[in-house]
């Protein structure tokens, strides 16, 4: 783990990762950024932020930090057509207007993703920035893709995104 002030919690979700295959591995960072990118990454757990007043709510998104919002739903796109290349031919996956559709989650991926949605609100922040870093370092996946470049580094960004704890 690149983030040493963290919890177990978040350990456990990626030392689980880290057994799963890198097309599994790819689900779940593509799981990740679609929660971003449609705002659930917030400090209430509410699956519909957008649609509740309430001033104490804080929806984590890019555009806090300093980079652009269409980030995410970018990098997501590029991320759906990696995995298509990785799990398999007849994958059918894709990205439109910020939501993945295709991917289907097994009863190996399901454990993963539930562990992140139990994370509590800084916990997913210190997920995210963790998946950051690894992202800029190229220590997420086993094998070398083509990745997008992300144009951002990795520690910084994660460090803004540590910031951002309540």
């Amino acid at each position: 783990m690149y983030i040493t002030n963290t919890t177990d919690n978040v350990r456990k979700v990626f030392d689980k990762m880290a057994k799963f295959e890198d097309s599994g591995r790819l689900k779940f960072v593509i799981y990740v950024f679609d929660r971003l990118n449609s705002g659930h990454i917030n400090s209430k757990a509410e699956v519909n932020p957008n649609l509740i007043e309430d001033d104490e709510m804080v929806i984590f998104n890019l555009d806090t930090i300093g980079i652009t919002n269409n980030f995410a739903e970018i990098y997501l796109e590029y991320l759906t057509m990696v995995f298509n290349n990785v799990a398999t031919k007849l994958s059918k996956s894709y990205q439109e207007n910020g939501n993945v559709m295709g991917i289907h989650y097994n009863k190996y991926d399901k454990p993963l993703l539930s562990m992140f949605e139990k994370l509590s609100y800084n916990e997913k922040l210190d997920a995210l920035a963790e998946i950051f870093i690894r992202l800029d370092n190229e220590t997420l996946f086993n094998d070398k893709y083509p990745m997008l470049e992300l144009g951002i580094d990795g520690f910084e960004t994660a460090r803004n995104i540590i910031e951002q704890k309540i």
